[in-house]
This record gives C-alpha cells, structure tokens and sequence, in this order.
C-alpha cells in the first residue's frame, strides 16, 4: 500500500526518542495533508506528544491563497492559526530565508511541501535556502517526501549560474525528475552542507509507472496549480511568464493553454508539426479561445493552444512540455515577426535579468527564438548533452 511521508512519520514512530525534546517549526501549506486530507499539523498534535513552535509558509503564503508573483505573504505573520501558532513568511521583499527571530523558535523544522518536478516552482528554492540557513545555525531538517507528479523524465539545459535567481537557485535542469527528499540530497552533498538531514520516504511509491498514485487527490499546493495535468505541464507553459503570452491565468485552465488575442493559431500548430513533431507528441494540441479575468488580456478574448496532458492522449515518456513550447514560441515568432513577446523585468525578485532567461536558466532559448536561421537541431543539441549529464549526475541520490 502506497503511504505518503507524513503516515509514515506518525505511523513509524520515526520521531520517537529524536524530537521529543524538540522545538519544531513546520514548513508546510494547504497540500500538507494525508491520504484522508487531515493536515499534517494535526495529525502531529493528534499521534504524538510533539510541540510545533511556529509556522512557516513558503511562496503563496501558508494558506495557499496569494496568486502572483511579487505579491508579499508577509501579512500572515500578524495572523494565527485556529491553534495560535505564529506564522512567517519565506516569501517577501524583505526576506526569503529565515531569519533569527524564525530560527530561536525552533531546534528542527519540519518540512512536508507538496512539489511539482519543477526547478522553477519555487518551493525548490525555498528548500535549499532553509537547508542552508539551519547548517549554519546547527538546527535539523526533516522531510516529509511527496510524490513528484511529472516523473522521473529529465527536460532542459542545466542552469548557468550567471542567471542564478529565486525560480533557480542550482544547477538543474528545469523539469529534474526528484522528489523534495531526493532534491534534497543532492544539494546538501553539492554544497557540502553540515546539517542534520532526515528524509522519511513514502513507501510503495513507484515513479516510473505511477508518477502521481493511483486514488491520491491532488490538493492544490498554490492557486494555479490546479490538477497533476496543470504540473505535467508547468515544466513548460511556466516559460510564457516571461513572455507577452498568456498563460491562461484568470480562467479555468491555467499553465496548461496559452496565447494571445488574434495569434493565429491554425498557421503556428502547421508549423509546429512541420518542425518538429517529435516534439509535441505525448499529449494532444487543440485550438481554443479564453477569456481571462485577471492577469493578461483581462478581459479580452484570446485564441490559444490547449495542451491535453491527460489520458487518453498522455504518455509520460514522450511528452516534453519544455520543447514544445520552446517549439510554440519559435513557430510564434516566425508567424507574428512583429509581436513583442519579450516581458521585462522585475521578475520574481530580479530586476535586472529578462525572466524568460532565468526561467530557462540563460539567455540561449531566447536568443534561439529570435534568430531566424536556428534550427531545431541547434536546440536540441544545446539539450540533450546537459539532460544526458543531469541523468548520471542524479542516480546516486534516488530513493525509489
């Protein structure tokens, strides 16, 4: 029977005669529950004698309710929980590490976040920046692991440290195949980090057959990430946050459509499949039209590509988000020559990058796009060598 990190830490007794003497903090959000969708902060205070000291919420705020990016979760610390905790924020413009105050209340911290497979999603960053900040200050970290819903398939050139930010924080690939527990590892050992580091894996959790298990409801660990389909995706569509493209933010599908009032659509999928139609295989394109409420093009109607990342169109193996819509946006950039499709910056506390270029981890997707006289090859072969390297690179650190 599968069983999730945080059943096996309270079933287990993995705690016993480790933290009962602790002071814990808890990092954590509204997609920190168990099978049955009991939190994982009650089910401590329900089946151990343990004491969690503070709350620590990572980018969209504990409670999982803030949408964009650069909108502070700060203000959750003048707020409590039903059970009086305090709450801070990891997420601010002030700080995202922890600080001195966050570290005296606590001797271990607990982490059980709900990941997607995504370099860019920045509970990534936020693990590493606290595995950093308690090796400094000697305080443990224990993660609860969760299922990595994209999988184990590698996509995405390794980051250039140059273009180092808040949505990449290492050097790996954009879609790295880790769970948090494994991600973890890893980076401990490539920092030489001197923390005390506990991983309670999940038991029974098969990643290559089922990525995400069956019967496990998928609770929304930030506002846009609404199904395992959405995460399939993100690894891909997250690139057109920075882009004049939408996302599909503000409708019902977000992260997994894309495009633009009067982009013609029918000419950039032709062109897509003439290409490279090994890249867009996996999954099914459909023309579609949206109408966000918020965000880009409120209120205007956008003609756009849907991506069906679910069965029966879905094969895991073959599907690659973050080349097809590299592919997207060089098809987009021959169809509409004189669309600006460039977002500047400020981005995700960067303010001198070109987000497209942190979010794809340097300037060589970018430059790609606009030249005329690239072909896919190049891409690919800028590629391939980095996810060939990442492959053999993060063997010595898988747990399942």
């Amino acid at each position: 029977m599968f069983t999730l990190g945080i059943e096996s830490f309270i079933k287990e007794n993995f705690w016993k005669n480790r933290l009962e003497k602790s002071r814990l903090a808890f990092l954590g959000h509204t997609a920190s529950v168990d099978q049955k969708l009991q939190s994982s902060i009650q089910l401590i205070q329900a089946h151990t004698p343990l004491k969690i000291n503070c709350i620590i919420g990572p980018q969209h705020g504990f409670k999982s309710t803030r949408q964009a990016n650069m909108i502070t979760t700060e203000d959750e610390a003048s707020q409590s929980t039903a059970n009086d905790y305090p709450i801070f924020s990891l997420y601010s413009d002030k700080t995202r590490r922890l600080t001195k105050e966050m570290l005296s209340n606590f001797d271990v911290l607990i982490v059980d976040l709900q990941d997607v497979g995504c370099r860019v999603y920045t509970y990534l960053t936020t693990l590493f920046y606290v595995l950093e900040d308690c090796s400094k200050a000697g305080k443990e970290v224990w993660i609860l692991d969760r299922p990595n819903p994209a999988g184990r398939k590698i996509e995405g050139s390794l980051l250039n440290e140059e273009f180092m930010s808040f949505v990449g924080a290492a050097p790996l690939p954009i879609r790295h195949g880790l769970t948090l527990g494994e991600a973890a590892h890893w980076y401990c050992s490539l920092k030489n980090l001197n923390v005390q580091l506990e991983i309670i894996k999940m038991k029974n959790y098969q990643p290559e057959k089922k990525p995400w298990p069956d019967n496990l409801i998928w609770v929304l660990p930030s506002p846009n990430m609404v199904d395992e389909e959405c995460a399939r995706c993100y690894s891909g569509t997250v690139l057109l946050e920075g882009t004049k493209v939408s996302e599909a933010r503000g409708t019902v599908f977000p992260l997994k459509a894309f495009g633009f009032p009067d982009m013609n659509t029918e000419h950039i999928l032709k062109l897509m499949n003439e290409l490279a139609p090994e890249w867009i295989k996996g999954c099914a394109l459909k023309e579609e039209f949206f109408q966000p409420v918020f965000d880009k093009f409120q209120s205007q109607t956008c003609s756009a590509i849907r991506i069906y990342a679910k069965k029966p169109f879905y094969e895991e193996t073959l599907f690659q988000p973050y080349r097809l819509v590299s592919l997207f946006l060089k098809c987009l950039k021959k169809t509409h020559p004189d669309f600006d499709w460039i977002s500047p910056p400020p981005y995700e506390y960067e303010y001198e990058k070109l987000p497209i270029d942190i979010l794809s981890g340097d300037d060589f997707l970018r430059l790609w796009i606009e030249d005329q006289n690239a072909s896919v090859t190049d891409l690919e072969n800028k590629l391939l060598p980095d996810e060939q390297l990442w492959q053999e690179q993060r063997k010595k650190f898988l747990l399942y």
